[in-house]
């Protein structure tokens, strides 16, 4: 048995390359498979056991103005276990080092609260004069504590000094006023100031704006919704929603299920490659092997012990795959999940390896491992002693004759290695699949990275074509709204348009949304599907986002009911004129000069959108900044900046997976390739006798490359589509969009990568043909 174990590890020693190659396959598939799953370990332990910690709440409600003895009396309702509420208002900052707009969203500090408890560095109540601010805007402007700063309320100033760093449950992830789905926090976080003094600053005494309930045991947000709903519609409720939906946790939510479904299925693609790749050549040893383990069978060894010679070869390779996978997936997981904290909001930015995930992962890989393995030499098997003394009767093929008119027209080396393919259709099939997987995957990658940019790029060539929009502290008319910037010296162009928060239902779902009312043929704010197509707000009712229509059960021409929390008593019915999928962001439209026809307001305004006169932005700024009624201003310049940094760092992580594409389809290609080369030495080193040149192989080989790469275009056609819908839902999110168009550049790149990779392939073969001596080849032959 010794002895047969040596022959199997001396055939691994000739075939060191091709094992080199697999090894490496499912290296890569570890690295990605750990450092995404380290990251989401150390992103989703951090957040969910923040959670814990602070109680964080079951719904969560926003209403104008609560009184703060009601909040205990929710606590009668049966379902509501707890209730707690907290008074928060977005204040501005102003001083010299402040170049823009800065908001904070301040949330007084209230430590008897059970639910959504904040967190302080240092754990010190604040004092009046005294503000903590969250970890965002701390380091985006690098502020220390101790450093003083000037909110304005109303025109009246107040002095503040940091006192450290805030956190809350329900912030992690927090959107500014403009809307931005990422955000850098320099010009938005949020901040904890006493309580009393908040109360005093924005005039509302014993009031709370933001309510928070803990669920009894099996209740449920569906069965509650609508209690809550009427118990808090007189005091102005805003929007009401579940842990689920409410904008921070269903952003984390979102990252993490991205993470998961990124962690688990590219991993996977590279294990199946590398199970393929051991499984055809262990196939092609035990055929050259047959003779031996014939004679092994003959001196009684049984299959059993035979095929776990095999198995130690899977062990060796799981084992170092995931050696080399692990090392390399430190300093990348750790660069992801320090780009989340930039991201997100994080209690705790500290980072660590998660050994129980390795152990995982060599769990897996052993028995992939294992399984190709098991399946490539199962075939021991069906050798039979008497029968493996001789080779094994060749499968004869007939020469292929479709087309010989067509070959004829070739050289003879050609000629020959067209021949030579169609005598082994499977060999073929396989070298081909070799090239048409990483041409499918390569493509879909590279469209990928394409499709990420053109959405935040298109939202500004398409949707958002102002150069600055500005939020205004209250609603005013129109008229007024677009006075506050008419006179500005620099401005070109401006509208005044409404946001107002509605609620709309339909039969027993309802969603708090926000209803946009835009100019019909603005040229400064579009309404713009995925597909470009654009459209006029409507005047005789809604244009809806897919994913609100969705989640309402709703369709075109369908009746809604629509009511906003200004006037929550106060409802109506709109049709839906259309539903449309945008790309980015979403909500519903309509024209307005019609608002007045479903809801009680007319003539309301809450933001001006503007563009400005080439080399005059900075003064519109400056003036615009500089006035008291402006809450929030938006540079769609500066904004595309943020986006483009993301995009900078999603951008790596494409080109990190179109790099491994091209590693693994370099180890494919060139180790199938190999193992066709070594079935056909013989043939090789008879040709070199007959006097053929190397030049002239050379020839053949490229001929067969050719039809190969063909072939390969060919195969991948389904395996396109098939990556193109897993990349698409992966890229699934609830506040974006992306949709894969695979534009012609896409299929360029991804064909000159196979010609890569055929290229370093085919000359490690050409190299390798080049060492055949005729003479020792046939001797060994005979």
């Amino acid at each position: 048995m010794k002895y047969f174990r040596r022959n199997v590890f001396r055939a691994a020693k000739k075939n060191k390359g091709t094992y080199i190659g697999a090894t490496l396959i499912m290296a890569l598939g570890i690295y990605i498979f750990i450092s995404m799953n380290d990251t989401l370990i150390n992103l989703r332990g951090r957040i969910y056991e923040y959670y814990e910690q602070q109680n964080m709440a079951d719904i969560f409600a926003e209403a104008i103005s609560v009184p703060h003895s009601k909040i205990k009396d929710f606590e009668n309702i049966q379902g509501i276990e707890k209730a707690s509420g907290v008074l928060s208002a977005d204040i501005r900052i102003t001083g010299d080092d402040i170049d823009g707009i800065v908001n904070l969203h301040v949330l007084g500090y209230a430590p008897d609260n059970d639910l959504n408890k904040i967190s302080l560095e240092p754990d010190i109540a604040p004092e009046h004069n005294r503000i903590y601010v969250g970890r965002k805007m701390l380091n985006a402007r690098k502020w220390k504590e101790g450093q003083h700063i000037n909110l304005i309320i109303e025109g009246e100033s107040y002095d503040f000094i940091i006192a450290g760093m805030a956190h809350a449950p329900n912030y992690i992830y927090s959107v500014p006023p403009s809307g931005a789905v990422v955000s850098d926090g320099k010009d938005y976080d949020i901040a904890v100031m006493n309580a009393e003094k908040l109360e005093k600053m924005i005039g509302k005494e014993k009031i709370v704006n933001e309510i928070a309930f803990k669920l009894s045991k099996d209740y449920s947000y569906e069965k509650l919704r609508y209690i809550l709903t009427e118990e808090l519609e007189p005091y102005g409720l805003k929007s009401i929603v579940s842990k689920e939906d409410q904008l921070s946790f269903n952003m984390v939510k979102s990252e993490i299920k991205e993470l998961i479904t990124m962690g688990t299925v590219i991993p996977v693609i590279f294990l199946v490659m590398s199970v393929f790749m051991m499984y055809i050549v262990l196939k092609k040893i035990i055929d050259n092997d047959r003779s031996i383990i014939g004679t092994m069978k003959a001196m009684g060894l049984k299959n059993f012990e035979l095929i776990s010679s095999y198995m130690f070869q899977a062990v060796f390779i799981g084992v170092l795959g995931v050696i080399i996978g692990s090392l390399a997936a430190h300093p990348f997981g750790k660069y992801m999940f320090e780009e989340y904290t930039t991201f997100f909001s994080l209690p705790s930015v500290e980072y660590y390896d998660s050994y129980s995930l390795r152990f995982y992962a060599l769990i897996v890989t052993l028995a992939a491992s294992m399984i190709s393995v098991f399946f490539g030499v199962r075939g021991i098997a069906d050798i039979q002693p008497a029968e493996a003394m001789r080779p094994a009767v060749p499968d004869i093929k007939q020469n292929f004759t479709v087309f010989d008119n067509i070959v004829k027209k070739f050289g003879v080396m050609h000629k020959m290695a067209i021949r030579s393919l169609f005598r082994s259709p499977l060999r073929t099939f396989i070298i081909s699949f070799a090239i048409a997987f990483p041409f499918a995957l390569s493509a879909v990658l590279f469209s990928s990275g394409i499709a990420i940019s053109a959405l935040f790029l298109s939202q500004f060539d398409n949707v958002q074509r102002y150069d600055v929009k500005v939020s205004l502290e209250n609603y005013t008319s129109r008229t007024r709204a677009e006075d506050a910037v008419r006179n500005i010296e620099g401005v070109a162009e401006y509208e005044a348009i409404t946001e107002i928060p509605v609620l709309i239902k339909s039969v027993n779902r309802s969603k708090f949304t926000l209803l946009m009312g835009l100019h019909s043929g603005s040229d400064l704010l579009r309404i713009c599907s995925i597909d470009k197509k654009t459209y006029n707000p409507p005047s005789d009712g809604l244009i809806l986002n897919s994913r609100i229509a969705d989640d309402l059960g709703l369709k075109e021409g369908d009746i809604a009911e629509i009511s906003t929390s200004y006037f929550p008593l106060k409802k109506s019915y709109i049709p839906v004129v259309d539903v449309i999928q945008e790309g980015l962001g979403g909500g519903c439209y309509i024209d307005i000069n019609s608002i007045g026809k479903y809801l009680p307001v007319s003539d309301f305004s809450n933001a001006v959108i503007l563009n400005t006169v080439r080399g005059m932005q900075e003064n519109v700024k400056r003036k615009l900044i500089n006035t008291s009624f402006i809450s929030a201003y938006s540079d769609s310049n500066e904004l595309l900046k943020t986006y483009k940094s993301r995009m900078k760092n999603v951008a790596f992580m494409v080109n990190t997976f179109i790099f491994m594409t091209l590693l693994a389809g370099v180890i494919l290609i060139y180790n199938i390739s190999l193992i066709n080369i070594r079935e056909r030495w013989t043939e090789f080193a008879t040709l070199k006798i007959m006097g053929i040149t190397d030049t002239e192989i050379n020839q053949m080989i490229f001929a067969e490359q050719v039809v190969y790469m063909l072939a390969g275009l060919v195969i991948s056609l389904p395996l396109l589509k098939g990556f193109k819908w897993l990349m698409e839902n992966l890229m699934l999110s609830d506040s974006f969009t992306v949709r894969l168009d695979m534009p012609v550049s896409s299929y360029i790149k991804a064909f000159l990568f196979c010609l890569i990779m055929l290229y370093i392939s085919g000359r490690a073969i050409i190299k390798n043909i080049k060492k055949i001596n005729p003479t020792d080849s046939l001797k060994e032959k005979g």
